[in-house]
């Protein structure tokens, strides 16, 4: 029999004292050891049996309380059958028992084993609560004895504890936009690693992705609104639901730095914006704000007041749907003292006889007007607009003037210079515009014209015999030469400006008696068989030769009609008597005998004359026979563009008396052309007038 093997440990004190005998002789080692151990203890127990392997002794010696135990001889044996081994952070393990025999004495692991768990060093069990993740990881667990040593291999892995059990206490949650949130942590179990929520939190707001805490500062309003927020690991995940709803910060702590206010009456003011927290939807005044003033939503001031007031005290209240503010301010609208007064366009040069409005700038209210000296004669000055106006009667040089608007608050000035000139000329028209002289016949025609001339002259230098007024215009003398029509511009000036005007110059001869020439003589009497010189326009043998007739159609006065004759330089009345307008379509014809129709003419020269003229008559028979047109092919054979309304039915009376019966006069048949006499006394032809001269 192999020996048995005992070891000693410490006893419980002895309380009584045994004596055993043994049925059986003792091991040789184990009576070794009582020889030697009896020296020194006395027996006082025995467990066990002695066949089964299992046993032990108990004494009591000078060193003590001691016990002798027998173990077991069996072959030495460990294995871990359940390996390998999944468990969970932070969960207890179940303590994990391995199969073992014989007798262990000692038990490690190689490597260590994961933090929080514990290898039993007699049992090889494995206890605890693991505290750090870890991938699946092999550790070689060895048993041994005084003997042998036995090994096994087992594999452990430490997962992630899955989040579980997420709570946010206190929802449902009411936030305030703008408002910072203090940070909310949920509980929970387990390990998180990401958090989100199934739909975006309110503008402003996160979800903390370790541990689903909820921050943030909310920056618009909303309902209240469910969010169902997952906290998950790669092991798992758990869900809950809250509410969150925003709502606007009562308005608080509303202030006017400004006040009290000091306003200008008619100034328009800066906006006076106040300073609040919180959201303002409404803004109102316990009284109303000085007319022109107004108060927006949000509380701002605007406007111009229009109204002068004491000081008043005004509460305003700033609001929302959730609570108001409120803040006293005090406003005073004063009359402005003027000031800028400004005239823009000065130095003033003002013309005489020129109705004038001096309108400065000035900004304030003007009770008073004023100027240090007089006025140039015919201004003056307005009180309270400081407008200067009026027509300045008199001339001056450039003159100094210290205008004060001013009322009970204070007063502006300007210092301003006027001159009055004399009026430049204007409106200077001959009427009409082509002027008609006769050789070696005196004559005048003169303009109108505004204002005062000092010079007046021609562009060019006009026909012999006729000068230019220098200060009236009038053109006037005796031509010394025939003249085709030609043109002059007549400026008349003064120190202020000029005006023009665009006239025309004819010279004739007197008009021409029919002789029936053919031939011209100059003025020397040389003859001109041609009728081509200059010195023949005019005379009846360049007439009888056959010219191209030309006649120039005027308006005068804008509602007299004349006609010039170019060749002649005869001027007639467009229309034969009482008829009007430029086409003769206007008025009624009127019949005459010869008294009647040269009064008739003799009428248009009274007061200024028609077109101006005073020399109007009944023309001679020679004169009315230049207006035939014998190219015409039907009656009324007469030149009816430039005489528009002439009667082919009719006899023209002409001043020319019949010789042998002087009791009857020659008239014009326009009908064919022909001259014929009628009685003088009856009433039943027509009369066109003619002036002769300039």
């Amino acid at each position: 029999m192999k020996p048995e093997k005992y070891r000693f440990s410490k006893s419980k004190e002895l309380t009584e004292v045994v004596l055993v005998s043994f049925s059986k002789p003792l091991p040789r080692t184990i009576r070794r050891s009582f020889i030697s151990i009896l020296r020194f203890f006395v027996f006082i127990s025995f467990t066990g049996c002695i066949g089964n392997g299992n046993h032990s002794w108990g004494f009591k010696g000078i060193f003590g309380p001691m016990n002798l135990f027998q173990t077991s001889n069996a072959p030495l044996f460990l294995n871990y059958s359940s390996s390998p081994y999944v468990l969970t952070k932070d969960i207890p393990v179940a303590t994990i028992q391995p199969t073992t025999s014989g007798s262990i004495d000692q038990c490690s692991s190689s490597p260590a084993l994961p933090t929080g768990l514990s290898l039993d060093s007699e049992t090889c069990e494995i206890s605890g609560t693991p505290t750090v993740n870890q991938p699946a990881t092999s550790y070689t667990i060895t048993a041994s004895n005084a003997s042998e040593t036995k090994n096994s291999s087992i594999l452990i892995t430490v997962n992630m504890n899955p989040p579980a059990a997420l709570n946010f206490a206190t929802s449902p949650f009411t936030f305030t936009v703008n408002s910072a949130l203090t940070t909310i942590h949920p509980t929970y179990t387990g390990t998180i690693t990401s958090c989100t929520s199934n739909v975006a939190l309110p503008t402003g707001l996160f979800l903390g992705g370790s541990d689903c805490s909820l921050y943030g500062t909310p920056s618009l309003i909303q309902v209240a609104s469910n969010y169902t927020i997952t906290a998950s690991n790669p092991f798992g995940n758990t869900s809950t639901t809250i509410s969150i709803a925003v709502n606007a910060a009562p308005p608080a702590a509303l202030n006017y730095a400004g006040t009290p206010f000091v306003l200008t009456q008619n100034a328009t003011i800066g906006t006076v914006t106040p300073n609040y927290t919180g959201t303002v939807t409404a803004c109102n005044s316990d009284i109303a704000l000085p007319a022109g003033l107004s108060l927006d939503s949000v509380c701002q001031i605007t406007g111009t007041p229009n109204t002068i007031q004491a000081a008043t005290d005004y509460t305003i209240t700033a609001s929302n749907a959730y609570g108001n503010t409120s803040s006293t301010i005090r406003i005073t609208v004063n009359l402005a003292p003027p000031s800028a007064l400004n005239y823009a366009a000065s130095p003033f040069v003002l013309t005489e006889n020129s109705t004038i409005t001096l309108t400065p700038t000035v900004t304030g209210t003007v009770t008073s007007c004023t100027s240090d000296i007089s006025l140039p004669t015919g201004l003056s000055i307005n009180a309270t607009t400081c407008a200067i106006s009026g027509t300045p009667n008199g001339t001056q040089a450039a003159t100094n003037y210290t205008i004060t608007a001013s009322n009970a608050y204070g007063s502006t000035t300007n210092t301003i210079s006027i001159a009055v000139n004399a009026a430049a000329p204007s409106g200077l028209t001959y009427s009409p515009t082509t002027l008609v002289f006769y050789k070696g016949v005196n004559s005048s025609i003169a303009p109108t014209v505004t204002g005062t001339v000092t010079s007046c002259s021609s562009g060019s230098t006009l026909p012999n015999g006729l000068s230019i007024n220098t200060t009236t215009c009038a053109i006037s003398g005796t031509p010394t030469n025939f003249q085709a029509g030609t043109n002059y511009t007549i400026t008349a000036s003064n120190s202020s400006g000029s005006t023009n005007a665009s006239i025309g110059i004819l010279i004739y001869g007197n008009p021409p008696i029919k002789t029936m020439q053919n031939t011209c003589w100059n003025t020397a009497g040389t003859l001109d068989a041609g009728c081509t010189a200059a010195t023949s326009d005019g005379q009846d043998g360049k007439l009888q030769k056959g010219v191209n007739p030309s006649f120039t159609n005027q308006t005068v006065n804008g509602n007299e009609y004349i006609v010039i004759d170019n060749n002649t330089g005869l001027i007639w009345t467009t229309c034969h008597f009482n008829k009007t307008n430029a086409d003769c379509s206007g008025g009624t014809t009127a019949y005459y005998n010869l008294t009647g129709a040269i009064n008739a003419c003799l009428a248009l020269n009274a007061g200024a004359g028609y077109a101006n003229r005073t020399n109007w008559r009944l023309p001679k028979i020679s004169e009315i026979e230049t207006l035939v047109n014998f190219n015409a092919a039907t009656s009324p054979r007469a030149f009816t563009t430039a005489f528009p309304g002439t009667s082919g039915g009719y006899y023209y009376w002409s001043s020319t008396v019949y010789l042998p019966d002087t009791t009857k006069s020659l008239v014009l048949y326009f009908s064919d052309g022909g001259t014929t006499w009628t009685d003088s006394a009856p009433v039943g032809a027509l009369a066109r007038c003619v002036s002769p001269g300039p």
